[in-house]
C-alpha cells in the first residue's frame, strides 16, 4: 500500500518496550495497532493487577510522543524533539486510592480508580472538545491532541503540543497539569519515554489531522 508522507506523524514507535529502534508512526500502522486485537488481549491482563501485569504492559507497542530517532537507539542523546509531550496521570498513586486499598482492600481500591480515571478523561476530552468549538485565551489553551487510559485502566495519558512559553517537557507538563487541575507522574520528563498503545474504546480523543497530516501546526520547544 502507497504511503503519502503526509500520514507520518513526528513521532516514532517500538513493537515493545525492549525494541530498542524506534520507527516512523505512519496513521495506518496507528489506526491498526488501536484495532490489533493481541493490544486488547494484553491490556485485560494487565487489568487482571497481578505480579504477570508487568510483564504484559512491556510486551505491548509504544509510542515516543516526545521524540523521533531517525533510525538511530532510542536514547536521550538521539532524541529530536516532536514538539508534543504527555503527562501520565496515575490514579493509583493517589492517597485515597492507598487509603481505600487498606480499608476494603484491593478490588474496591482498583475500582475506584478505574472508575475516577474515565470520569477525568471524560471531563478534559469535553474540555479540549469546548476549545475546539469556541476557542480560548492563550494562557488557558490546552493544545490536546490525544487523551487515552492507560493500560492498567487506573491512569490517563493526555498527550498534547507544547506552549511556546515553556522551555522544556517539565514546564509543559507542569503547565497542562495546572490547567486540568490534576498530579502526574513528574518522571515521564524524558525524551526517550515510550508511552503504551491501549485499543481504540480506551481513547475518548484524537486529534487524527494534527497528528498525522498537520506537522506545521506543532511547535518543538
Amino acid at each position: 500500500m502507497k504511503t503519502d508522507s503526509t500520514d507520518f506523524s513526528p513521532c516514532d514507535y517500538v513493537t515493545q518496550a525492549r525494541d530498542n529502534h524506534p520507527q516512523p508512526l505512519t496513521r495506518q500502522l496507528f489506526e491498526a495497532m488501536l484495532k490489533d486485537y493481541k493490544v486488547r488481549n494484553l491490556c485485560q491482563k494487565v487489568r487482571e493487577h497481578t505480579s504477570l501485569s508487568e510483564k504484559y504492559k512491556i510486551s505491548l507497542p509504544a509510542i515516543t510522543w516526545q521524540a523521533k530517532f531517525s533510525g538511530k537507539p532510542r536514547t536521550d542523546q538521539n532524541a529530536i524533539p516532536t514538539g508534543l509531550f504527555c503527562i501520565d496521570v496515575d490514579i493509583h498513586h493517589d492517597h485515597y486510592f492507598r487509603d481505600l486499598f487498606q480499608e476494603q482492600g484491593p478490588e474496591a481500591a482498583y475500582a475506584w480508580a478505574e472508575k475516577e480515571a474515565h470520569e477525568r478523561a471524560l471531563r478534559w476530552t469535553l474540555m479540549q472538545e469546548q476549545q475546539d468549538a469556541k476557542g480560548c485565551t492563550p494562557d488557558e489553551d490546552l493544545s490536546i491532541l490525544a487523551i487515552h487510559i492507560s493500560p492498567s485502566g487506573t491512569g490517563v495519558h493526555v498527550v498534547a503540543c507544547c506552549n511556546e512559553a515553556c522551555k522544556s517537557i517539565a514546564d509543559n507538563q507542569n503547565r497542562l497539569a495546572q490547567l486540568l487541575h490534576t498530579e502526574f507522574d513528574p518522571v515521564c520528563k524524558d525524551w526517550a519515554r515510550i508511552f503504551f498503545v491501549v485499543p481504540r474504546e480506551d481513547w475518548y480523543y484524537i486529534d487524527m489531522p494534527t497528528l498525522f497530516n498537520e506537522q506545521e501546526k506543532l511547535n518543538p520547544s
